[in-house]
């Protein structure tokens, strides 16, 4: 996972690799059965996903902070609760918080 992390955060410097498409996959994924199905390593990526393309729009000015915070709260809330441990989601917000340090990510 780690080795999945750092590859991602050097790729995602290069901007826009998943924005749009990790918004929109996530806002359906999280209420989708067919997100159960996945591996952990998976969902683990996918949770990340969410998590850089919030964070881009909001680091572009897209997404205004208040609305960017309301997501990250409850995306991080829906992972916690029903996909990963505490040290998963830290470990995706520390790496998170690497690319986009202004990220409205919550504190656990």
């Amino acid at each position: 996972m780690e080795l999945i992390l750092g590859f991602t955060k050097k790729t995602l410097k290069l901007k826009f690799l998943f924005l749009l498409s990790s918004f929109s996959l996530a806002t359906i994924a999280l209420t989708s059965q067919s997100f159960a199905a996945l591996t952990q390593g998976e969902k683990q990526i996918m949770i990340f996903g969410m998590f850089t393309a919030l964070c881009e729009m909001h680091d572009e000015n897209n997404l205004p902070y208040s609305i960017a915070k309301k997501y990250a709260d409850q995306y991080s809330y829906n992972a916690i609760k029903k996909y990963l441990s505490k040290s998963e989601m830290e470990l995706i917000k520390s790496t998170v918080l690497d690319i986009y340090p202004s990220c409205p990510f919550p504190k656990q």
